[in-house]
C-alpha cells in the first residue's frame, strides 16, 4: 500500500521499487488508486482510511500492509528482504527497513512491513525490528538533490529496443532491403497497386474471380503511405518483418505493466519481453516470409492488455474508447489473420464468464465493451467477410496460404511451427511456467492458464485440420504460427505473474538463482533466434519476369501461369492476368471449376506425354495464358519438345527459372469461329489448328469491362472472355440483353450472330462499393470513438514526465 503525503488531492509521484514504471500511479486499470485527505491528518487515520477504501473496492487485502510514503523510494529487493525475515521471525509483526542517512521521526512508517491483523488491534505500531538489508532512499523529487531516476527508467525499455535490435541485425543480414519477397510471400505492389487490388470488385486471378480482397491490402495502402517514397507498402512489409522483434519486445513491454507494477519492476518485465521477442514462431514467420504471423506477433500483447481492460477492470467513464481501440487493433491483426476473429472474442468471453469479478463491478460497461470486440472487429472488415464465408480456409491459412512443413510433437512442445527458421527452444518457456506454477500457486495463474489452454485448442485445429487453400489444390493445414504466439503469451504471463505475486519464504528462490535461471532461458531463446533464424527462403524480391515479356504481359492484359514447385506438397498453380502474382493473391478466393481446370493443367503438364502437355497449352491459350513459368530446377526442355510450335523460347525469370512463352492467337477476350465454339460448349479441349487468324481473333479488350464492335461473319460465333463465371456478369448485344454462354467448362461467352452488332460485357461491382461505403463508415466511428482512449494514455504520460 503506497501512503500519500496528508495532503489534499495529493498522489505518488513513484511506485514502490523504485525501478518501477511511473504509469504505475494510474489508477485506470484498477491496481491502485488515490484517496483524497484532510490535510494534517496522522498516520495512523490515514492508514486506517486507505485500508477500508481498499476493503470495500477490492475485497480482502492480505495478511501484510507495506506502507510506503512518496518521498521514498523502495531499493528493488527491499520488500524480498522483509518478507525473508517476516518468515524467519514469526513473531515480529513490525519490521522497517534501513532508511539510509535520514533520521527524521516522520521516516520511521516509512517502508514498515505490518501484518494486518496487527493493525486492526493497534493501529500503526512502532517497528519492533529493523531489517538492515531492506534500503529505502529519499527519492529525488523530495530531497531536491539532483539525483534523478529517470535516467535508470524510463535504460530498461532503451536498453531493450537496443539490444533486440541488434538481434534482429545479425538475424536479418542476408536480407536487408525494402523489397522482399520469398516462401509463402508474393512481392508486394506500390501503393497504386495496392489500394486498385484492394477497390477491385473482380480480379484477374485463378482464373478471374469476384472474391472481394484481403483487407490486409488496405491496412498496407493505409500504413504504407508515409513510405511512398521508399517503396510504400514494400517498404513497410519489408520493415517489419526485419524488425519484428524490437517492435515485438517493445509491445510486450509496454503491456506488462498490468503484471501489478508495483512488484513486477522493470528488468523482470524487460526479460519477459525479451522472451516474448525471442519465441519461436515469429522467427520461422520472418525466415519463411509469414508476415501475419509478424504482424499478430507486435499486436498480441497490446491485444492481450486490451481484452483484460475490455473484459475484467474497465473504467466507467472510458469504456467505449477502449473497447474501440481494442476493437480496432483486433480488426488490424485479422485483416492478415482472420483467426483473430475468432480467437479474441473467445478469449474475451472466457474472461468475462470466469474471471473473478473486481469489488466495483460495472457488469453493463463490461457486457457494453465485450459487445463491442466482440461485433466491430467484423464489421471493420466487412468487405472482406464474403470471402472468408466463401472460403473458410482464410481463417485458419491467414493471407499467406497453408503451410509448407508439418511439425511433429516435439517441435510444438518447443513452440516451433516447423519450417526453417526456428528450433524448438521455446520449451524453456514452457519449463519457466511449470516451475512458476508450482513454485508460486495462485488462482491468478488460472487466467493465463486459460489463454495457454485456448492456444492449444487452436493449434490442434489449425496444424491438424486440413482443408482446401483458397486459390485451390490439395488439403492441407495451416501455419501454427499464431496459435502457438498464443501459448507462448500465456505460459510467459504465467511466469511474469507468478514473479508479481507477494514471495513467501518457502517460495521465493534467491535472486542470484533467479537471475542465473532468466538468463540462461534468454540465452536459450537468443541462440535459436540467432543461428536458425538466418536461414529461411527469404530475401531481396528478384524480377519475376524477364522485362519484354512483362512489358507484353501488361499491355496486353494476359495472363501468366505459374507452376507450383513439385517438391512442395500441394503446392498449387498460380494465374495472374497482366501481371506476375503479388502479395494477396493466395488470398483470393478461386471459383471450384478454375481451381480445377488449373490443377488439371498443372497435373498434364508434369504427365510429361505430348497429348496432356497438348491439351494443357492449348486450353491454358484459350484461357488467355501467354506465358508458363516452370518450378525452379526444370529446364523445360522436355515440355517444349513435346510441345512443339505450341511454345517459343523466352529469357528466364530473376531467380532462374525457365519461362515457356505460348504462341497460340488468344486474348483476354478472343472472338472464335464456329467450330471451335462447339467444341468449346461440348466440353472438348481447344483444337490448336482453330487457334490462329481467321478461326480466332484476339480483341483489344480486358475484363471486367468489355465493349467490342463485332464485324459480319458465319453464324455460330462465339466471344470468349477469359474470366470464370460467377454470378454478376450482364452481356448485351447491340443494347439488349444477352445470355452467358459456359465455354470450356467455366469461361464466360456471348453468342455473336452474323451481322455486325456491339457486344457488351461488364461486371456489376455495385455491391462491393456498397460494402466498402460500410466499412468506411465503421472506420470513422470507430476510429473516432477510440481517439479519447488514445489522447488520455497520451496525456497521462505527460503528466507523470512533468511530475518526475
Amino acid at each position: 500500500m503506497t501512503v500519500p503525503r496528508s495532503e489534499p488531492h495529493s498522489e505518488p509521484e513513484a511506485s514502490p521499487g523504485g525501478t518501477d514504471d511511473a504509469e504505475g500511479s494510474d489508477c485506470s486499470d484498477g491496481s491502485e488508486a488515490v484517496v483524497a485527505v484532510a490535510a494534517g491528518t496522522g498516520d495512523a487515520e490515514l492508514v486506517a482510511h486507505a485500508v477500508r477504501h481498499a476493503r470495500a473496492r477490492w475485497g480482502d487485502v492480505g495478511d501484510w500492509l507495506w506502507l510506503v510514503r512518496d518521498d521514498r523510494v523502495p531499493e528493488p529487493d527491499c520488500l524480498a528482504a522483509l518478507l525473508r525475515v517476516a518468515g524467519h521471525v514469526p513473531s515480529a509483526t513490525a519490521l522497517a527497513p534501513r532508511l539510509g542517512t535520514d533520521s527524521d521521526a516522520g521516516a520511521l512508517l516509512d517502508g514498515t512491513l505490518l501484518a494486518t491483523a496487527t493493525f486492526d488491534a493497534e493501529g500503526v505500531p512502532d517497528p519492533q525490528l529493523c531489517v538492515p538489508d531492506a534500503r529505502m532512499r529519499r527519492s529525488a523529487s523530495a530531497s531536491g538533490a539532483h539525483e534523478d531516476t529517470a535516467p535508470v527508467a524510463w535504460v530498461a525499455p532503451a536498453l531493450l529496443g537496443a539490444a533486440l535490435a541488434v538481434v534482429a541485425l545479425v538475424v536479418h543480414a542476408g536480407r536487408l532491403s525494402l523489397d522482399l519477397a520469398g516462401g509463402a510471400l508474393l512481392p508486394v505492389g506500390d501503393l497504386g497497386a495496392v489500394w486498385d487490388g484492394y477497390l477491385a470488385a473482380w480480379h484477374g486471378v485463378a482464373g478471374g474471380t469476384a472474391s472481394g480482397a484481403p483487407a490486409a491490402l488496405a491496412v498496407l495502402g493505409v500504413l504504407g503511405a508515409p513510405l511512398a517514397p521508399l517503396g510504400g507498402p514494400q517498404a513497410l512489409v519489408a520493415l517489419l518483418l526485419l524488425c519484428g522483434v524490437p517492435l515485438a519486445g517493445l509491445s510486450a513491454y509496454a503491456a506488462a505493466r498490468r503484471l501489478e507494477p508495483r512488484r513486477c519492476r522493470r528488468w523482470s518485465r524487460a526479460a519477459l519481453a525479451a522472451a516474448y521477442a525471442l519465441l519461436p514462431p515469429a522467427t520461422a514467420a520472418a525466415a519463411q516470409g509469414r508476415v501475419e504471423v509478424v504482424v499478430v506477433h507486435v499486436l498480441l500483447p497490446l491485444l492481450v492488455a486490451g481484452i483484460v481492460a475490455v473484459a475484467h477492470d474497465v473504467p466507467r467513464p472510458r469504456w467505449l474508447s477502449i473497447s474501440a481501440a481494442c476493437a480496432l487493433g483486433t480488426a488490424v491483426g485479422a485483416s492478415f489473420a482472420p483467426l483473430l476473429l475468432l480467437v479474441v472474442p473467445a478469449g474475451a468471453v472466457l474472461l468475462f464468464l470466469v474471471a473473478p469479478r473486481p469489488a466495483a463491478d460495472r457488469p453493463r460497461a463490461r457486457a457494453g465493451s465485450l459487445a463491442v470486440l466482440v461485433l466491430v472487429p467484423p464489421a471493420l472488415l466487412l468487405p472482406w467477410l464474403p470471402a472468408l464465408v466463401r472460403g473458410p480456409a482464410l481463417v485458419l491459412h491467414g493471407v499467406n496460404g497453408p503451410a509448407t512443413a508439418e511439425p511433429g510433437v516435439v517441435e510444438l512442445f518447443g513452440l516451433d511451427p516447423g519450417g526453417p527458421g526456428a528450433v524448438p527452444v521455446g520449451v524453456v518457456v514452457l519449463l519457466a511456467a511449470v516451475v512458476a506454477m508450482l513454485i508460486r500457486p495462485s488462482a491468478r495463474l488460472l487466467l493465463p492458464g486459460a489463454l495457454v489452454a485456448l492456444g492449444i485448442v487452436s493449434t490442434a485445429v489449425v496444424n491438424w485440420v486440413e482443408v482446401t487453400p483458397a486459390r485451390g489444390g490439395e488439403p492441407m493445414p495451416g501455419f501454427a504460427g499464431v496459435p502457438l504466439l498464443i501459448v507462448g503469451t500465456g505460459l510467459l504471463l504465467c511466469v511474469g505473474l507468478a514473479m508479481s505475486l507477494t514471495p513467501t519464504p518457502t517460495s521465493m528462490p534467491t535472486p542470484s538463482l533467479r537471475s542465473v535461471a532468466v538468463a540462461l532461458g534468454l540465452l536459450a531463446l537468443l541462440t535459436g533466434a540467432v543461428f536458425a533464424g538466418q536461414d529461411g527462403p527469404l530475401g531481396q524480391a528478384r524480377s519475376p519476369l524477364p522485362g519484354a515479356l512483362h512489358a507484353e504481359l501488361a499491355g496486353s492484359a494476359r495472363a501468366v501461369l505459374v507452376l507450383g514447385d513439385p517438391d512442395v506438397v500441394g503446392a498449387a498453380p498460380r494465374l495472374s492476368t497482366g501481371r506476375p502474382p503479388r502479395f494477396g493473391d493466395d488470398a483470393l478466393v478461386a471459383t471450384p471449376a478454375a481451381a480445377a481446370r488449373l490443377a488439371t493443367w498443372q497435373e498434364q503438364l508434369r504427365s510429361g506425354s505430348s497429348e496432356a502437355v497438348t491439351s494443357a497449352l492449348t486450353s491454358a491459350a484459350a484461357s488467355g495464358v501467354l506465358a508458363v513459368v516452370l518450378p525452379e530446377g526444370h529446364d523445360g526442355r522436355e515440355l517444349r519438345a513435346r510441345a512443339g510450335d505450341l511454345v517459343a523460347e523466352a529469357p528466364p525469370t530473376g531467380d532462374g527459372r525457365a519461362v515457356l512463352r505460348l504462341t497460340p492467337t488468344a486474348g483476354t477476350a478472343t472472338l472464335i469461329s464456329s467450330e471451335q465454339a462447339r467444341r468449346s460448349v461440348s466440353g472438348r479441349t481447344p483444337d490448336p489448328e482453330l487457334m490462329t487468324p481467321p478461326a480466332a481473333v484476339a480483341v483489344d479488350a480486358a475484363p471486367p469491362d468489355i465493349g467490342v464492335r463485332v464485324s459480319e461473319g458465319p453464324e455460330g460465333r462465339l466471344l470468349v472472355i477469359a474470366a470464370a463465371h460467377e454470378p454478376g456478369w450482364r452481356a448485351t448485344v447491340d443494347g439488349e440483353p444477352a445470355p452467358i454462354v459456359l465455354a470450356w467448362d467455366s469461361q464466360i461467352a456471348v453468342a455473336v450472330g452474323p451481322e455486325t452488332a456491339e457486344v457488351t460485357v461488364v461486371f456489376d461491382r455495385n455491391r462491393r462499393d456498397l460494402l466498402l461505403l460500410g466499412q468506411l463508415a465503421v472506420v470513422l466511428f470507430t476510429v473516432l470513438t477510440a481517439a479519447p482512449s488514445v489522447r488520455r494514455v497520451r496525456g497521462s504520460s505527460a503528466a507523470v514526465s512533468h511530475r518526475r
